[in-house]
């Protein structure tokens, strides 16, 4: 029988909201909503959360990361056993697999960086609409992380919270508006300024980022584009709800080294229009990411994650 873990070993649900960057009403709406408990009480009856119930959190949110639904994530993570070491390591992380891990472009990042914006002040920002400033220490992390890790750690989270207390109150759709111009404004503005610092090859074939016809969340491609811009790639960003058609005569017109498809849900995820675009030619490499492509069986080129989708990408231009 397992030992029930002692308040030193545990969280509290401010400390691990902490932890996480989402509000603690959030924390707490995933217990009601998903059954995400927490291992323990204290004396008094407070929730006290484990060092495997904050990797749960964060193979959660990874999951989220990568486009899977909230819902769909939290059923994914919520029976596993998860290892992790003691709450007080600041950056435990863990895979959906129940596993201790570390996204690899993020582990590559430099030590020391001095630390952004915490992602519960990014939402508290969110809920004062003070976009201005939101904006500011969007960019601010964007630029001491790296947007992997910014995306990851700071963007996601504070995109989960603002959607969950819609979710949870069916109010503050002003504040998800606000929080999601912020991010697309710090996204693009980093990019600008990564373009600038890096200087990308002008004879090196470029990556296209698009979505096909149906798909109009487009969001997770201005990450995409932010991350290859640090790493001196080209970029033709095509955006949301692009046709075919017009995909293709993009492709023969660019010959991209690379084109990266985006999908959110199954219903956009248009298994036929991917192998037409497969054809396209000259030839090049096809990446396709998102819960919508996990949905249908992961066809060959698949990714889960930013990390993944920015290595595959970057190698692919490099080639």
């Amino acid at each position: 029988m397992n030992d029930v873990p002692t308040d030193s070993e545990t969280l509290t649900v401010s400390a691990v909201a902490r932890r996480l960057g989402i509000a603690a009403p959030t924390l707490r709406s995933w217990e009601r909503r998903y059954g995400l408990s927490p291992s323990a009480r204290s004396a008094g009856g407070h929730r006290r959360y484990s060092p495997q119930d904050l990797a749960r959190f964060h193979a959660m949110l990874k999951l989220v990361n990568s486009g899977v639904p909230t819902a769909e994530a939290a059923s994914t993570v919520r029976d596993r056993i998860y290892t992790a070491r003691s709450p007080n390591v600041t950056s435990a992380t863990s895979d959906a697999e129940g596993t201790p891990a570390q996204d690899h472009a993020v582990r590559r990042a430099p030590r020391n960086r001095p630390r952004s914006a915490d992602p519960a002040d990014l939402f508290q920002l969110a809920n004062a609409m003070d976009g201005e400033r939101l904006t500011h220490e969007i960019a601010r992390s964007l630029d001491r992380s790296g947007a992997v890790e910014a995306w990851t750690s700071r963007l996601v989270p504070l995109l989960v919270g603002v959607g969950d207390q819609w979710e949870r109150t069916g109010e503050c759709v002003e504040v998800e508006h606000l929080a999601t111009e912020a991010v697309v404004s710090g996204l693009r503005y980093h990019t600008r300024r990564a373009v600038e610092r890096h200087k990308p090859d002008e004879t090196g074939r470029p990556v296209v980022l698009a979505c096909l016809e149906l798909e109009d969340h487009a969001l997770p491609l201005l990450a995409v584009a932010a991350a290859l811009a640090e790493r001196g790639v080209r970029v033709q960003t095509l955006g949301a709800a692009t046709p075919i058609n017009s995909l293709s005569a993009a492709v023969r017109r660019i010959r991209p080294a690379a084109v990266f498809i985006w999908s959110s849900a199954p219903r956009t995820a248009d298994v036929e229009s991917l192998q037409s675009l497969a054809r396209t030619r000259p030839s090049y490499s096809l990446v396709v990411g998102g819960p919508g492509w996990q949905a249908l069986g992961r066809p060959d080129g698949w990714v889960g994650s930013l990390a993944d989708a920015v290595e595959a990408l970057v190698t692919a231009a490099h080639r």
